[in-house]
Parts: C-alpha cells; structure tokens; sequence
C-alpha cells in the first residue's frame, strides 16, 4: 500500500514539473509567456525560445495568413470540437488541427499522414477508416475528428497528461515512450522534449503558438479571415466522372468542389462513392439534374441493322436478324486480298498537353470533336485524365496552326473559346 502511494506521489510530483513556471528566470520577462500562464489552459502549458519565435511567425501575420489559419480553424472548431468536450477530452485540443496541418482537411505529408489530423495509414486502419484507391476518410473532416477524439482520449490513458498525448498524437506512443527512456524515464516534458526528432519538437512549439495567437489576437489587431463551405447535399453519379467536369459545366469552383468532398484523393469521383454521395453546392443541384445528359452522355452503338418501331408502345429499337448467306464450296482459285482503308489525307494527328483544370469535355469542345473520338485515338477506356498526359488528336489539315494554338491558351481563354464555339 505504501508502495504504491510512493509511486503515485512521484507522478503527481513529475507531472507538476511538466506545468511552465511562471518564475522561470529565462522567462520571467517574456510578455507571451506571463499571458500563455493567463489563459487557463487544461494542457500544461510549454514554453521555449521556439515557441517565442513561431508566436513572432503569427503576430506579423504576413499575407495575411494568419488571419486565415484563425478563420479557417474557427470554423471546423464550431463544426467539430464538441465531440471532443463529449469524449472527455479538452476543447482546446482541437486546436492541434492548426499545428499539425494548418486545418487543411486535404493535408498529406511527407510519411504519408494525411487529413487535418496528419493520421496515420495504421491509425485510419485502427479506427475503421475508408482507405482506397479513390477515397481517404482521413480526408473527411467530421469523421476524422471523431477518431482525433477517441485517439486523444485512448493516448491520455496511458500518460495521464494531455500535453504528453498532444505530441505522442502526432508521434506515435512509441517515439513517445522511446523519447522518455532516453530522458532517463523522467515525466517532465520539458526533458522529453529535447529527446524527441526535431519534426515532433514542433508539435508542441506549433500549438502553444498557436494557443497563443487564439486568444490574443485582438490584441494584435488580427481580424480573421471568415471561411465558410457552401451548405451542400448529395448527388448520385452515373458512371466515373472528374471534378473538372462537374466544375466546367456547372460553372464551379473546382477547388470548392475539392474542398466539399475533400476524401477524394485524385479529384474522380466514382461509383462506388455512390455510397456516401457526391457534394454539391445546394443552388447548383437542379442544374446537376437537368444537365446529366451532357455530363454523363449515352453511349449509343449504331448500326445499319437498327431500325425503329413507330408503335405507340413507345420508340423501340428492333435489330433485323442477320441473312442467311448461302454457302459456297471453295475452289482451289486465290481470293484477291482485302484492299487496305483509304487514309484520310485531310486530317493530321497533333499533340495536346493536359493543363490543371482541363476535362475531357472541355477538350473536345475546343477541338470540335467527342469525347469518345478522344478515347479512341488514344486507347483510353476512363474519361479520367491527369496533368502533363499528351493527348493524340486529329484536326483538319487546313486548320493545323489553329488547333496548335490552344496548346498556348489559358484556362479562362479556353473556356472562353469553348463557349463560342
């Protein structure tokens, strides 16, 4: 019984070092740190010259991009942050969205975290997160956040310190751990700190920096940025379509579009996300509806055989059951050999590089033919395309120089020229 009251004392003790001093000699004339001190933070609050510096970062708010970061977090905070409050886990927390991806839901970094929690592969696995090809639900703002929710809380199980949690969230518990037994098993964080890789220092000097500047921004006459999504609703696609489309012939926003269905990883939105529902802007679903002809074109094979029935059943389409043609006994004469097709000499093929933002039926408007000419020439089986694709097309002979020139078009002047034409 002793013994485990020792042990207990010695962690309370420990974790008591981890809380900023507000003596500290190094500090104690630093006007952020005697302020951090002031905001009742429910996470030990953790100063250094880095934090000092990154605060310096926020405060000059260069291209405004600071006011954009504290805009842009005010709004997934009133989104989200309540289910941190109903895991048990400090609102406050939340904030971490802004020092590990600067809350941007499409975030990837280099080790392949990706969404504005910079979740793990494994972690998305652990918590039953959509991984594939086409979509990423560490992507998804609401649903990540639940997961940030519960790692938190799962994470403060073991350290029973939130700002041990905090770094060990973007770390992993076994950097964590391995960072404290190289501080010889000390609990001050303080300590750890200087155990850790420099990429993981920089969780905890982001967020205290960024603590900071969200509580005193006023005083540093920083006006957010309001950002606000469009309120959307689902739609259903027909077959695989590209976000460039829907952006072309709806006149949207493509980076809109990416941003209301930030889960997409390649901006291609299948039929299996079918399942969840494309978003859309809700003025823009009657023109959706009204346009899936143009977006999602039949596909009609014709034929010589095909003749219509003009009964009033309907128009139908009958297919002539082929003639029977006689059978005649070979001879030992040589039939002449197949002519070969006549070439189209009035045609020439050229080339076109796919810039950011074309779409398939942007392109075939601009060279006056279908999308399905573009998929023949050029033994494509998607309407999926990507940036720098070289793209082989027949153009009149006549009007080469034209059709050349678009190669040097912007994307305005392009959407321009399609219009016209």
């Amino acid at each position: 019984m002793m013994k485990r009251f020792f042990l207990w004392f010695v962690f309370v003790f420990n974790v008591g070092a981890a809380l900023a001093d507000p003596t500290d000699s190094s500090f104690v004339k630093d006007p952020y740190f005697q302020k951090l001190l002031k905001t009742n933070s429910q996470v030990p609050v953790f100063y250094n010259e880095n934090v000092r510096k990154q605060i310096v970062v926020y405060i000059k708010n260069l291209n405004n991009s600071t006011a954009i970061l504290i805009g842009k977090t005010q709004y997934y905070y009133n989104l989200n942050a309540q289910l941190f409050e109903q895991n048990g886990v400090p609102k406050q927390l939340f904030l971490a969205c802004a020092a590990n991806s600067e809350s941007n839901p499409t975030f990837v970094d280099m080790d392949g975290a990706s969404g504005m929690w910079a979740l793990t592969y494994a972690m998305a696995k652990k918590y039953d997160l959509t991984t594939n090809s086409y979509v990423d639900e560490r992507r998804n703002a609401n649903k990540s956040s639940k997961v940030a929710a519960t790692y938190f809380k799962d994470l403060n199980l073991i350290y029973q310190d939130w700002l041990k949690s905090l770094v060990a969230f973007r770390c992993g518990p076994i950097n964590m751990n391995m960072a404290i037994h190289k501080a010889n098993n000390s609990l001050d964080y303080s300590v750890v700190h200087n155990k850790l890789q420099p990429e993981f220092q920089n969780t905890a000097v982001n967020y205290f920096a960024f603590w900071y500047i969200w509580n005193y921004y006023a005083e540093h006459r920083i006006l957010p940025v309001k950002y606000k999504l469009p309120d959307t609703d689902t739609v259903q696609v027909q077959r695989e379509i590209s976000l460039s489309s829907i952006s072309y012939q709806l006149n949207i926003s493509e980076e809109v579009l990416k941003q209301c269905n930030s889960e997409l990883r390649i901006s291609i939105a299948p039929t299996s996300y079918n399942v969840i529902g494309l978003k859309l802007p809700k003025d823009k679903i009657g023109e959706y509806h009204t346009k899936l002809s143009t977006l999602f074109p039949p596909a009609f094979v014709f034929s010589d055989t095909l003749l219509k029935d003009s009964l009033n059943l309907g128009e139908r389409i009958l297919i002539k059951p082929p003639i029977e043609q006689p059978v005649v006994e070979s001879d030992d004469t040589e039939e002449e050999p197949a002519k070969p097709k006549a070439v189209d000499k009035s045609k020439v093929t050229i080339t076109y590089v796919v810039k950011k933002g074309d779409g398939l039926l942007l392109i075939a408007d601009l060279f006056d033919c279908r999308t399905s000419d573009l998929k023949k020439w050029n033994g494509m089986k998607r309407e999926a395309i990507f940036k720098g694709q070289k793209l082989k097309i027949q153009v009149p002979k006549a009007k080469v120089t034209q059709y050349k020139k678009i190669n040097t078009l912007s994307l305005v002047q392009k959407k321009k020229l399609a219009k016209r034409s």
